[in-house]
């Protein structure tokens, strides 16, 4: 019963025996078909068919006999183990386990051995012959010691159980806190949490440490709710309780074994819920709640009548007859310790049968009957002397196992050393067809060298010929390059040219204001005057030096386009705000009018520009007390953007240069206003990154209207 309370163990699945195999071809094609049906009954195993792996398992016997292979053998053998090992039948798994390990040594072969002593110890383990599946497991476990894989920590994990059903509690401890460090260096929360668990359980149940068992417990609970593994979930919540019972803290025991009856619940894990109902019993009993102890054991009990769980009976009954006694109900607790009795007297389990024994004593003796405590402490002082014979044979069992893989060990000793002799004479054997390959080569090349010099005379005439065509086609690519490095000083002149030209008119006229801001006191109302002029001025140099940087960029061919949804009522109402000392020094009045529904998708800083550059121009062109429109709305295709002004209107020159890419036009607005001349061009080009259109008509009766149309699906991006 202790192993089936115990947390699931990590299982360990050897496939190294199993992909040996697969990769070897057997020497008589006859095998063929008997080895494809031990690998149909391996991969039936796997999808928990059992008894289609049998079938499978049955005909191959029936075509095994003495001739056949030493490897078909065991591949049947192993198989078989594993068949009877999940059917339960562990007798018959020890037994195919043993011939398995026979046939191994024969072979010579350390992965099969490994298979074969995992299998072994894994039975034992079930079979409660602990010390006995420690020597299967330390031989394996040596035989891969050079290679630390999963596989090596999987079965080390399994040795600390078997360390702990043999009361050795330190090297318990010190193989699963080696295995805790591999699967933590591995990210492998699973096996982690597998691992504390079973530190918990060993904290708890054997070193009596339960502060510690609660700090491993909850970290499995951390591990496997962040896996969502309910079924390892349910199990720690289980274990946590029993640790919170043992320190007297029932409210919390109460509600992590509730936790974990609901989990099994849900899932519907009827030996759980056995387990757990059991466990819920003893919390209790702990709070003195003897009746619904009772109740919670016969939940145990009718589970385990159910499926014939014998430790399931053995506690169930346990637990009723303690909270009877605990009650002060001697008679009732005598009847259900005599069911546990009989119960233990039908199993092999000296355990079982030491512990009623050893209860017996002690409720006879309390009782004052010390004829019949004196008949169990004879029976139980029996048990103990069986125990002790027991573990003497196991002793001796454990040292021919020893002798016997120790022999097994030098023999795969001796065939390493056979298979580096063997490995040497390959390696001279290589060494002389690399000589002999190395000389014939050499012949070969020379052979080649006189061929090619003839056929190199006969080509020379071409290789000069075609050697005259590419000086030819480099020096256009330099003519090209020459081309291109014309232009882009011609680039550069142009932007030093608008620079020097542009920016120093706005900028003098921004120095002279400050000048005269200091010179002389001025009134309030000039203050403000001159400071509108100064922001103004400074505006004007602003939008002068970004025109210029977003003309030069595109010359550049910087045309990359960062497409996302915008605001276009905050782009637009921001940009009208910042032309203010603009409008209200010409009297203009702007109006701004949204009528689409639908959201803008454009990149945000060329909208930007586009829409500043357009208001501008319409606000430097409009006559004094004029009136500037701009209205957003969209068609079926396009967003469309309108500005409209009041001003002489565009001239054709300035929009057939946009076309041809001339040089820049500047022109002066109503009042003298200077420009750059590439406002437009900016607008152009950024409209075509778009792949929109830009589009002029006359506003009647003076002025121009601007029409810029946006695709609202822009489906290429340059």
């Amino acid at each position: 019963m202790k192993i089936a309370k115990t947390c699931l163990i990590l299982s360990v699945i050897f496939f190294l025996c199993v992909q040996k195999l697969n990769s070897q071809n057997f020497d008589r094609p006859k095998e063929e078909s008997t080895f494809e049906l031990i690998q149909s009954a391996t991969k039936a195993i796997e999808e928990g068919d059992f008894a289609k792996s049998a079938n499978f398992l049955s005909l191959a016997n029936a075509s095994i006999d003495s001739t056949s292979s030493d490897l078909l053998q065991f591949k049947y053998y192993y198989t078989l183990g594993s068949l009877h090992f999940d059917r339960t039948q562990i007798a018959e798994s020890q037994s195919a386990y043993n011939k398995a390990i026979e046939l191994a040594r024969k072979l010579q072969d350390t992965a099969f051995l490994v298979s074969s002593y995992s299998g072994m110890a894994n039975a034992l383990l079930v079979n409660q012959k602990y010390k006995k599946a420690l020597v299967y497991q330390n031989e394996a476990l040596s035989l891969l010691e050079n290679e630390k894989s999963n596989a090596y920590y999987g079965l080390l994990s399994n040795m600390s159980i078997a360390y702990k059903q043999a009361q050795d509690f330190d090297n318990a401890l010190a193989a699963l806190l080696e295995v805790e460090e591999y699967f933590r260096t591995q990210n492998d929360p699973k096996s982690l949490a597998i691992v504390h668990n079973n530190l918990g359980e060993l904290y708890r149940e054997n070193i009596k440490d339960d502060l510690k068992a609660k700090d491993h417990y909850h970290k499995a609970i951390k591990l496997n709710t962040g896996i969502e593994n309910r079924h390892q979930l349910s199990q720690n919540y289980h274990n946590l309780s029993l640790s919170f019972n043992n320190l007297k803290q029932i409210d919390s025991a109460y509600y992590y074994i509730n936790n974990a009856i609901a989990i099994k619940t849900e899932l519907g894990d009827l030996g759980g819920l056995a387990i757990s109902n059991h466990a819920l019993g003893l919390i209790q009993i702990e709070d003195k709640q003897y009746d619904a102890a009772i109740e919670s054991f016969n939940k145990t009990l009718e589970t385990s009548k159910q499926f014939g769980i014998a430790p399931g009976l053995f506690y169930a009954n346990m637990g009723i007859g303690d909270a009877y006694l605990a009650k002060g109900n001697r008679n009732e607790a005598l009847q259900y310790y005599l069911k546990v009795e009989e119960v233990a007297n039908q199993s092999d389990s000296f355990e079982m049968k030491g512990s009623i024994a050893s209860k017996l004593v002690d409720f006879y003796k309390e009782s004052g009957n010390f004829e019949r405590a004196l008949y169990y402490s004879e029976k139980l002082k029996s048990i103990e002397d069986s125990i002790a014979i027991i573990k003497s044979n196991e002793r001796l069992d454990e040292l021919r196992i020893q002798y016997e893989t120790s022999l097994a060990e030098s023999e795969n000793e001796r065939l390493r050393q056979r298979e580096v002799s063997q490995q040497e004479r390959i390696r001279l054997q290589n060494l002389y067809l690399f000589i002999l390959s190395f000389v014939m080569i050499a012949l070969a090349f020379m052979l080649f060298a006189v061929i090619r010099t003839q056929k190199q005379k006969k080509s020379a005439y071409e290789e000069v010929s075609m050697t005259t065509e590419e000086l030819e086609k480099q020096y256009e690519i330099v003519k090209e390059r020459e081309e291109e490095l014309k232009k882009q000083v011609i680039l550069k002149d142009k932007i030093f040219s608008v620079l020097g030209h542009d920016l120093r008119t706005p900028l003098a006229n921004i120095a002279g204001l400050i000048d005269s801001m200091t010179q002389i006191d001025l009134t309030p109302e000039e203050l403000e005057f001159m400071l509108k002029h100064l922001r103004g001025e400074t505006n004007a140099s602003l939008k002068t030096l970004e025109n210029i940087l977003q003309w030069a960029r595109l010359q550049m061919n910087d045309n990359s386009v960062n497409i996302k949804e915008l605001d276009e009522d905050g782009i637009i109402i921001e940009i009208i705000n910042n032309f203010e000392s603009n409008t209200l020094a010409k009297e203009i009045k702007v109006t701004y009018k949204n009528e689409s529904k639908s959201i803008l998708k454009a990149d945000e800083n060329q909208f930007r520009s586009i829409a500043n550059n357009l208001i501008a121009n319409a606000i430097k062109f409009s006559p004094i007390k004029g009136e500037v429109k701009v209205v957003f709305k969209e068609e079926k295709d396009d967003f469309v953007l309108s500005i409209s002004d009041q001003g002489k209107g565009i001239d054709a020159s300035v929009i057939n240069n946009l076309d041809t890419r001339e040089e820049l036009l500047s022109t002066y607005g109503t009042e003298g206003e200077k420009g750059t001349g590439i406002g437009l061009r900016i607008v152009k080009d950024f409209i075509n990154l778009h792949k929109g259109k830009l589009e002029f008509s006359k506003n009647e009766p003076t002025g121009t209207i601007v029409t810029v149309k946006l695709p609202k699906e822009i489906k290429t991006v340059v």
